[in-house]
């Protein structure tokens, strides 16, 4: 292998970030917790104000949990706008609390939820400026008070306590944020390492089979860059949209360059073989989804829960099977075949379709296409070739831009 190679090699193969993926589970924990647990301190407040007559209290406390209902049972909306909207919530709550309660209460409460909440699925900037809205909100009280322009409580508040309640809040939300901003970093952190380490044992097993055929470390960059492009307008679609997503995009463009890790077990006057096979010689290739699946399979085992060699081993033990149930190693069809198996065996045959072998020479991108399409339900996912069909221009571009080494 070249050394330009090994550089376009490293560098298409980027560390991804979970820091995102990471605060959007916080997220959706946050809001089925809010769920659960603002039932049981909904009901008896509005009972409570349905007692005291504060129905301007009883409404407030509605709208905001059916807001939090909405924010969490429906998941068209956007995790961001979710994030924003309740954060936001918080806020408004708090201050109107301490508007018409005073300093003591849950308005103070609310008002470090918006602190806490914002920083945990907002991140570390968000954190700061919840902490400084908070500080200027309660300054902006005591002035309110200074020049009585608040409301008439039923309990007298003195100046005095006004400032200890502030002091206090403004010392606890400074905690708050940071052991916020300290948990994101720190799992930042891990987070990076842990991808690093997934994308260098990556690249070390693709390098296996790089050794073994010159033409691979290319066949590989063009094949993770058509499985991410693929998985990607599959992301778009109303079928994967809640199943694929930024993290299953790049697990699968990663692990598709796994797709043929077992060849390291052909012997090299099989695999190199410049004419067609014969029928015992066909036998033993096909053993190489076989030979991926147990070498991934050793990593998998020693790795506590999901992880992308997960899908690194369904497409290295199934890109060969076929919709109609024709392929190898196990006569899966239809559905039964992985979805990561399914769009690489596409890009796999497209790019095996439209590049040179030591047995063939390259079919023009027209001529791929119509052999892909002609397999629509055969070989190939119909929904799937449909969507290649439908961006067809866009894979003719990429395996033009590669050829040219563009």
């Amino acid at each position: 292998m070249t050394r330009r190679k090994e550089h376009l090699f490293a560098s298409e193969l980027a560390p991804h970030n979970r820091i995102n993926t990471w605060l959007e589970k916080v997220c959706r924990s946050i809001f089925l917790s809010f769920t659960i647990f603002g039932s049981i301190a909904y009901f008896p407040s509005v009972y409570l104000a349905y007692i005291d007559g504060l129905h301007d209290i009883i409404i407030l406390d509605t709208a905001a949990y059916v807001v939090i209902l909405i924010f969490t049972f429906c998941r068209r909306i956007p995790l961001k706008v979710k994030a924003v909207g309740s954060t936001a919530l918080f806020y408004v709550l708090g201050i109107i609390l301490i508007y018409a309660l005073g300093p003591v209460g849950a308005g103070n409460l609310w008002l470090l939820a918006f602190s806490l909440i914002g920083g945990l699925t907002l991140g570390e900037k968000a954190s700061v400026t919840t902490l400084i809205i908070n500080i200027l909100s309660h300054l902006a009280f005591i002035l309110l008070y200074k020049l009585n322009l608040l409301a008439d409580y039923e309990v007298v508040y003195s100046e005095k306590i006004w400032m200890a309640r502030t002091v206090n809040f403004i010392l606890l939300n400074i905690v708050i944020v940071i052991t916020n901003i300290t948990y994101i970093r720190v799992n930042k952190k891990i987070l990076t390492q842990s991808d690093e380490t997934r994308r260098a044992t990556i690249i070390g097993l693709a390098k296996l089979a790089e050794y073994r055929d010159t033409d691979t470390g290319e066949h590989l960059q063009r094949i993770r860059s058509f499985t991410m492009n693929l998985a990607e307008l599959l992301k778009s679609t109303e079928k994967y949209s809640d199943y694929i997503t930024d993290d299953y995009v790049w697990d699968i463009s990663m692990s598709a360059i796994l797709h043929d890790i077992g060849k390291v077990g052909i012997q090299d006057d099989i695999l190199l073989k410049p004419d067609s096979l014969t029928e015992e010689e066909f036998h033993e290739i096909k053993k190489h989804p076989l030979y991926g699946s147990d070498v991934i399979g050793e990593i998998e085992k020693n790795i506590q829960g999901r992880s992308l060699y997960k899908l690194g081993k369904e497409i290295a033990t199934h890109h060969h099977e076929r919709w109609d149930g024709s392929g190898y190693p196990e006569g899966l069809a239809g559905e039964k075949i992985p979805l990561s198996a399914r769009i690489v065996a596409l890009t796999d045959v497209y790019d095996a379709l439209t590049h040179k072998r030591p047995y063939k020479e390259a079919y023009s991108t027209e001529e791929a296409i119509g052999i892909i399409s002609r397999e629509r339900g055969r070989h190939f996912d119909p929904f799937i070739v449909d969507i290649f069909l439908e961006n067809k221009e866009l894979f003719e571009k990429l395996s033009s831009e590669m050829r040219n080494g563009s």
